[in-house]
């Protein structure tokens, strides 16, 4: 007792003085309870009235000289989890152990015996406690090697035990199914992955099991009928064999589901057994586990012949759900389908899908040589002959019945399974291949036809630019062309007129004064002329009339700076688009020379204008209500007036005609007809 009063607290005034941080120091004493062989390797140590009573280390010195039983002080600290298995914990740290200092050894500190009610109960978590009872399962840990578990099966319920494989190894605890057992332990919580599995006892290390009764021989157990935690056995033949179970039928007519504990070869089918196991219920019969399996010695029985089924009756279905035959489980039967999934498929997993009218069957052929599985291809047709057994889900989260997931048929030989026909080679596989390679051809033909669009695309912009920019030059140079023609037939002429005149008044100056201002006027109105021409050209340089799609309205933008406040009427029926570039200028620069002569000479108030096009000649005329002259005696260059001789000269160019109707105070009409060059 005073040894126990002052390991307590020693415990308490070091747990509490250190145990404030990650990445402390950490000092700890008590009793190790057990050493788990794991990697690292972990200590599980009590600490007698401490507030958790229990904690967890990892050996950082993998030859630690210490054992179950000792009483020891712990130097090290708390760090962040490593270990895959710490990590799974719901501990934020974890301890590390550097120093271990034995104080004394000692026996483990005494357990209370308590029932399976109060073990799995919250009550129950950190208690020192014993429970006796029959071994029924022994099963190594699926996610933590070092580890295998017990499920003893005493007066109060079942317990679950944990056992590290260094004190306790599969092969060992293996000898005590059936034997009746002491365990002593710790109650804690399952945890990372088994969480809310509720709780468990970790056992005392080496000393946390005592055998109270050796298994006895396992076919001297009772049979069915007799009600014992042991095991109880029951012979008859077998009449299926899968890869985790064997199918046997008594003498009674029961199908009986077995489960082997894994040692020992497994009968064949048709020979009869005895088999000796743990009685469970199953969802359509009994199940027997952790079975031990004896063959009598006595020569094959003939199997039961399968009968025919169609899919219609071993499934119906009820409310969307599929419902299993109950009268056909365990008896052998006969179907016929098409083989769904792959030979892959089939060679990985050893289960066949098999669509039968549109539902899907397993069949099990695990059990069977792996050349059975490589004959089998899908699309295949095949006949199956087999045992039926439903399989259920076990799900824990499922209600207390477990839900129907679908049917079995075990073959019980190869020559279960025949093949009555064999795949098409033109199969779903191969049409989406060749689908596959048609549709990646015509999306390269896709593509380079695209490429090839954009190519040309590319080349015909590129041409259309080159066409644009020669024809752009093409009318720089007729515009400068024209231009030139222009100043050329006024201009010019023009102006070598002002100069003769100069020159005549000049050798008149001293002799014929009169002559001389003649000459002289003549010059003036000659530059008046020119000045008029260059305003014109530059007009037309500037305005954007001939880009006007209606002629009258052309007309009127080229008139309008010379009418000031005179009436204009506008009747030309001519389309634009009959009209030639040439031929519009050559138009608009005759008609506002005619109504320019009607302004400033005839002192004319109102012009009409008309125009239309026949027989592929253009008529057009001004008209006006001035005071009118007499044709035959208009001015002409040699009066310094070049107005009339210029619309002459444009006519001739386009192979027309000009006439003009006037007299004194009758208004003036001037006719003109050209041909049409487009």
């Amino acid at each position: 007792m005073a040894r126990n009063t002052a390991l307590y607290a020693l415990g308490c005034a070091l747990a509490c003085a250190t145990l404030h941080g990650a990445g402390k120091p950490l000092e700890m004493a008590g009793q190790i309870m057990m050493i788990a062989d794991t990697s690292p390797r972990r200590l599980h140590l009590l600490v007698h009235g401490a507030r958790d009573g229990y904690s967890v280390w990892d050996l950082t010195e993998p030859k630690a000289k210490c054992a179950s039983g000792d009483i020891v002080r712990i130097q090290g600290f708390q760090d962040k989890p490593t270990s895959a298995i710490l990590r799974e914990q719901p501990y934020p740290v974890a301890n590390y152990a550097t120093n271990i200092t034995v104080l004394s050894g000692a026996e483990l500190p005494k357990t209370v015996p308590a029932s399976a009610q109060l073990i799995a109960s919250p009550e129950g978590i950190g208690r020192l406690v014993e429970a006796g009872g029959t071994v029924v399962s022994i099963v190594r840990d699926s996610t933590n090697a070092a580890w295998n578990w017990l499920i003893i099966q005493t007066d109060t319920g079942e317990v679950r035990a944990a056992a590290t494989g260094h004190d306790y190894p599969y092969g060992k605890l293996h000898g005590l199914l059936d034997a009746e057992i002491r365990i002593r332990g710790s109650v804690h919580e399952f945890e990372a992955w088994r969480k809310f599995l509720g709780n468990h006892v970790i056992l005392y290390g080496k000393d946390g099991i005592e055998v109270t009764k050796v298994a006895g021989d396992p076919f001297a157990a009772p049979g069915l009928d007799v009600q014992t935690s042991h095991r109880r056995q029951v012979s008859g033949t077998v009449v299926g064999l899968s890869s985790k179970r064997i199918y046997v039928r008594d003498a009674d007519g029961r199908f009986i589901s077995v489960s082997t504990s894994g040692f020992g070869d497994l009968p064949a089918v048709g020979e009869s057994v005895a088999v000796s196991g743990f009685v469970k219920n199953g969802p359509l019969g009994i199940q027997l586990t952790e079975a031990a399996v004896r063959c009598d010695g006595k020569p094959k029985t003939k199997l039961e012949p399968a009968e025919d089924v169609d899919v219609e009756r071993l499934l119906a279905a009820c409310r969307d759900n599929d419902i299993v035959d109950a009268s056909l489980y365990g008896k052998p039967v006969r179907i016929l389908g098409i083989v769904a999934n792959s030979t892959e498929d089939i060679a990985i997993s050893g289960r066949i899908m098999l669509e039968c009218s549109r539902k899907n069957i397993l069949v099990d052929i695990a059990h069977l040589s792996q050349d059975v599985r490589d004959t089998l291809k899908t699309g295949s047709k095949l006949e199956v002959s087999g045992i039926c057994i439903p399989e259920f889900d076990a799900d824990v989260t499922n209600m207390v019945f477990p839900e129907f997931k679908g049917l079995i048929v075990i073959p019980r030989a190869p020559e279960d399974i025949r093949i009555l026909r064999t795949p098409p080679w033109w199969t779903p596989g191969r049409l989406f291949a060749v689908i596959g390679a048609l549709l990646v051809v015509l999306a390269w033909i896709f593509a380079w036809n695209r490429m090839l669009n954009y190519r040309a695309e590319r080349r015909g912009r590129e041409l259309a630019e080159e066409r644009v920019a020669h024809v752009t030059s093409d009318l720089k140079v007729y515009e400068r062309t024209r231009l030139a023609v222009e100043l050329h037939d006024s201009l010019s002429q023009n102006l070598t007129g002002v100069s003769l005149a100069i020159r005549a008044a000049n050798r008149l100056a001293d002799t014929d004064p009169a002559g001389m201002r003649r000459h002289l006027g003549l010059a003036a109105r000659s530059l008046d002329s020119c000045r008029d021409e260059l305003r014109n050209c530059l007009w037309d340089l500037r305005n954007r009339t001939l880009e006007e799609a209606d002629m009258n309205e052309a007309i009127r933008q080229t008139l309008a700076p010379h009418i000031g406040g005179t009436r204009l009427s506008i009747r030309f029926n001519v389309p634009r688009e009959r009209l030639s570039d040439n031929t519009a200028h050559a138009l608009l620069r005759i008609i506002r020379e005619l109504v320019s002569n009607a302004i400033r000479h005839g002192c004319a108030t109102e012009i009409k204008v008309a125009g239309a096009i026949e027989d592929n000649r253009l008529l057009f005329s001004v008209a006006d209500n001035g005071c009118g002259f007499k044709p035959e005696r208009r001015p002409g260059a040699k009066d310094g007036h070049f107005g009339l001789q210029g619309i002459q000269d444009r006519v001739d160019a386009f192979e027309g005609d000009f006439t003009i109707a006037s007299a004194p105070g009758s208004g003036t009409k001037a006719t003109i007809s050209i041909k049409v060059t487009k």
